[in-house]
């Protein structure tokens, strides 16, 4: 079974590839995300590919090159389940930080992968480029 570092390492690239069908394998579904627009509840597949949409398109056009996750902390729930804080770093071509977050994940392991049932944005840190 892959180890949350490892899934979160993964999640982090799939925003790389600027495809809203590529987030579909971490998230469980129905699942929630809280975010600085508010609370989403994410039904589905198309729900998810709907609300990424718009991120992709920002960071697309901020030049996004980088992506990196770092698990600063883990927690076993239930049987079958974890919560992770996760600190997020995305930069452009010429390694500028375009912006820094912290989020809250509630996960679930199915099928001997986990998936995110719950993903709470912390704290955001703009770049002074952007």
């Amino acid at each position: 079974m892959e180890d949350l570092s490892s899934f979160f390492h993964r999640y982090a690239d799939a925003y790389l590839r600027f495809d809203p069908t590529l987030m579909e394998e971490f998230f469980h579904f129905p699942c929630l995300i809280n975010d600085l627009g508010g609370v989403h509840a994410i039904a589905d597949a198309d729900a998810l590919r709907q609300y990424h949409i718009p991120f992709f398109a920002e960071l697309k056009n901020a030049d996004l090159a980088m992506s990196k996750a770092m698990l600063t902390d883990q927690q076993s729930a239930l049987p079958g389940g974890a919560r992770a804080l996760v600190s997020f770093r995305f930069g452009n071509r010429d390694n500028n930080l375009i912006f820094d977050c912290d989020y809250s994940f509630a996960l679930l392991r199915h099928d001997s992968h986990w998936k995110i049932v719950f993903a709470q944005l912390g704290e955001i840190r703009y770049s002074d480029l952007f």
